[in-house]
């Protein structure tokens, strides 16, 4: 394995830690998120349209954050920007209970938090980049936000039972500003100091010289993915309590499986290096749309948790190379923009799935809704995933 320069080590553990922050506020209240707005009065559609909100506010914004980094070289400002706002709207969803103004909120959180996804996944592409071992650094660097996620998790629902639904949310705002401190120890460097390439390889050897077929093909996928996630993942709370589960059980099934991607996302990683991208997509996608399918049989039995380990485990294979595939898109003079493009088909698909998975809750119940993501996700990698090609190309030379 080529190591990292030592500045960017140091870097990547800065850019670790706030991403650490992001995932820490996410555990707490993506479990809950979902009750805390039925306590509001929002039934099954409002709360798609609540999370539709905050899709809908990553669309457009995670290409022009892109964008904006690429234009100004650095990677940083906009980390730093999109965890403060993050953090402003989290405080504001804790604190009001003003239906209209949490849909507000949770667009300007969208916003924000495609920020940071595009930011920091253009920036962990510029520090791995001439590593021969990206997948594994990447699974690595990803790794950690899980485990963060994981350890939250199990908190927020036990301090949803105990201090209400709300207290939770006001830590993650805590957790988000904590982010965006550890953002300033991350060191870049500036267009001047990046070696131009004495000798430039084959077009047919660099990584960025996909074809548009494929690129197409790739970004069919991540839409599909992102649709089954919006259409099961936020609803996935409440229908797990509409059958009995209390907050603090369904937090720690959550954290279980974000657990069981601490190692996942690794070895998806090291595995993406030896087998190439392909084979992990497929297998993700159709190992999560079985799940989804699944839930309604075996949510009320003990196993589930069987099936939650199951769920990180397909999700990992799916995480990691597709963030590898989205940072080997472009050269980094165009990285940010690519990974932003990266994160808008990602909410596109996610605004279709909360919305469509919403209405289809609200009108035939959630197995109904669920079995329909989990079918759509088993067929697109069947028939169009799997027209990927197996292998990304790994011959990578210093770029601009």
């Amino acid at each position: 394995m080529q190591s990292l320069l030592l500045h960017n080590q140091r870097s990547m553990r800065f850019l670790t830690l706030s991403q650490a922050g992001l995932f820490a506020a996410n555990g707490l209240t993506v479990p809950l998120l979902a009750n805390h707005f039925a306590t509001l009065g929002a039934g099954p559609a409002l709360v798609g349209i609540m999370f539709a909100a905050q899709q809908f506010g990553s669309l457009a914004a995670p290409y022009l954050w892109g964008l904006r980094s690429d234009r100004i070289g650095q990677r940083r400002p906009i980390i730093m920007l999109a965890l403060g706002l993050s953090a402003l709207a989290m405080l504001v969803i804790a604190l009001t209970r003003m239906v209209w103004l949490v849909v507000v909120a949770q667009l300007v959180l969208g916003v924000a938090t495609a920020g940071f996804n595009a930011g920091s996944l253009a920036l962990a592409g510029d520090l791995i980049e001439d590593a021969t071992s990206r997948g594994r650094m990447l699974g690595f660097f990803r790794t950690t936000g899980s485990l963060a996620f994981a350890c939250t998790a199990i908190m927020g629902g036990f301090i949803a039972d105990n201090a209400g639904l709300w207290v939770p949310i006001v830590i993650a705002a805590v957790m988000l500003g904590i982010g965006c401190i550890a953002a300033l120890g991350i060191r870049e460097a500036s267009r001047t100091e990046v070696p131009v390439p004495d000798v430039v390889s084959t077009a047919s050897a660099h990584t960025s010289n996909f074809p548009m077929r494929t690129m197409v093909v790739y970004f069919a996928v991540v839409f599909t993915w992102f649709y089954g996630m919006g259409a099961v993942a936020w609803q996935w709370p409440a229908f797990m309590h509409s059958i009995g589960y209390s907050q603090i059980l369904i937090s720690g099934l959550w954290a279980l499986a974000a657990a069981g991607e601490v190692p996942g996302l690794t070895l998806s990683g090291y595995f993406a290096d030896r087998w190439g991208r392909r084979p992990l997509l497929m297998t993700g996608l159709i190992g999560q749309g079985s799940i989804y399918v699944l839930y309604q049989f075996i949510a009320p039995t003990w196993g589930i948790f069987p099936l939650q380990m199951m769920r990180s485990l397909t999700y990992s294979s799916y995480e990691t190379p597709a963030l590898l595939v989205a940072t080997e898109l472009g050269l980094r003079q165009r990285r940010g923009r690519l990974a932003g493009l990266y994160h808008t088909i990602a909410a596109l698909g996610g605004v279709v799935g909360a919305t469509i998975g919403g209405q289809i809750v609200a009108g035939y119940g959630y197995p109904v809704s669920f079995t329909c993501a989990g079918l759509i996700m088993i067929t697109m990698s069947i028939f169009v995933a799997s027209r990927l090609p197996r292998k990304t190309p790994t011959s990578v030379v210093k770029i601009l």
